[in-house]
């Protein structure tokens, strides 16, 4: 059943949007233990709480991971014990993959790769189907990733970003979430399935990007 549950950092749009559904998983019953005989349903709003917000980059995350989950198990059920993960190195991107899907990089069944863009590679370890699932071309917004990049370049150079800049922003990420999550994931998602995917896994580090204006003013 969908949690239409308002709280401060889960707004009503969010809530209420027309293709927020919540997914269907089964995993252990403990450190060494054997499958849950009962499935559980994890919500966005899990996610924004673990996560620390609701953003757009983790409501593209939740969307794209569930389309993938529904091409590779098809009956509705994710076994999280039987999956990897490929994503761009983002914290909403990277904690969607983990949470949503088990994989870890500790267990190298999440790999971090920056030419991933907007999306994911998921595979199956058991049987290794694979598919890629995208946002469309042209589906992200070009003045919002303009102004990202203008204040990501301004915070490296150690430069203050305004307020105005800030709230811009925000008001951009939310704007798109609310398009997306009101949106049928067909229009605005490409899947591929993946014949003979090889998963590698690497490492890569980089710095976190979703602190860099946590000081800045908001007047």
């Amino acid at each position: 059943m969908k949690n239409n549950k308002v709280e401060w950092f889960y707004p009503e749009w969010a809530a209420n949007a027309l293709f927020n559904k919540p997914f269907i998983v089964r995993d252990t019953d403990s450190a060494l233990g054997r499958y849950n005989l009962s499935i559980k349903e994890i919500s966005l709003k899990d996610l924004a709480r673990i996560h620390g917000h609701l953003c757009d980059g983790l409501v593209i995350s939740y969307i794209a991971l569930r389309a993938g989950f529904e091409c590779l198990f098809p009956d509705g059920i994710v076994d999280r014990t039987d999956l990897r993960v490929v994503s761009k190195n983002g914290p909403c991107w990277i904690d969607a993959a983990a949470l949503m899907t088990g994989a870890r990089i500790n267990f190298k069944t999440l790999r971090v790769d920056a030419a991933m863009g907007e999306g994911f590679i998921l595979q199956k370890t058991s049987s290794g189907q694979a598919c890629r699932v995208k946002l469309k071309n042209g589906v992200f917004p070009a003045d919002m990733k303009e102004l990202e990049s203008t204040i990501r370049k301004s915070r490296q150079m150690g430069e203050p970003v305004s307020a105005k800049q800030i709230d811009q922003i925000e008001k951009m990420h939310d704007d798109f979430s609310k398009k997306l999550l009101n949106t049928d994931p067909e229009q605005i998602l490409d899947i591929e399935l993946l014949e003979d995917y090889l998963f590698h896994f690497n490492d890569l580090f980089g710095d976190r990007g979703d602190v860099i204006n946590k000081d800045m003013p908001r007047k």
